[in-house]
């Protein structure tokens, strides 16, 4: 019902709880409890890889690449859902994505955060990092690379943040 990094969160939850001798029922339910509190979302660069996917139509494609729109994609339930739609250069998009989630994120859960992208420029990803540790909130925060389904399906210049409500 998430996206890899989310799923991530759910492995290092579970370790931690093996760790520390939890026994596997209990496990279970940690991350049973945990699933629908993970929060997933990310903005792509380009339409162009949604629409090879199957995930928009040739037209709004066409439409967001001439009006430079970089859509919010939330995973909720496990299905893929648009949120707010930005405007511009992408880096300023990214930065601007995260900084609309600043309330969220301050009432995040603090062990970690993960910053997961596709090839994003490495400026824009230490951006991002910046901002994130300004907000002094999260104990840990991880840069990882966008699995094989959202590089595929989003391609490169794709961001997303991935926390525990």
């Amino acid at each position: 019902e998430n996206l890899s990094t989310g799923v991530g969160h759910l492995v290092i939850l579970a370790a931690e709880l093996a760790q520390a001798g939890k026994p596997a029922e209990e496990i279970i339910r940690s991350v049973e409890v945990m699933r629908p509190l993970i929060r997933s979302s990310f903005v792509v660069d380009t339409l162009v890889y949604l629409h090879r996917g199957g995930r928009c139509g040739g037209l709004t494609a066409l439409a967001g690449s001439m009006l430079r729109l970089h859509p919010k994609i939330i995973v909720e339930n496990g299905s893929m859902i648009v949120g707010k739609k930005y405007r511009g250069k992408i880096d300023k998009v990214i930065l601007n994505y995260v900084q609309d989630m600043e309330e969220e994120l301050k009432h995040a859960r603090e062990d970690r955060i993960f910053i997961t992208h596709s090839n994003c420029d490495d400026a824009t990803v230490q951006a991002v990092y910046d901002y994130l540790d300004s907000l002094q909130h999260f104990k840990e925060i991880f840069i990882t690379s966008a699995g094989s389904v959202i590089s595929s399906h989003c391609g490169p210049g794709t961001l997303g943040v991935l926390f525990v409500a």
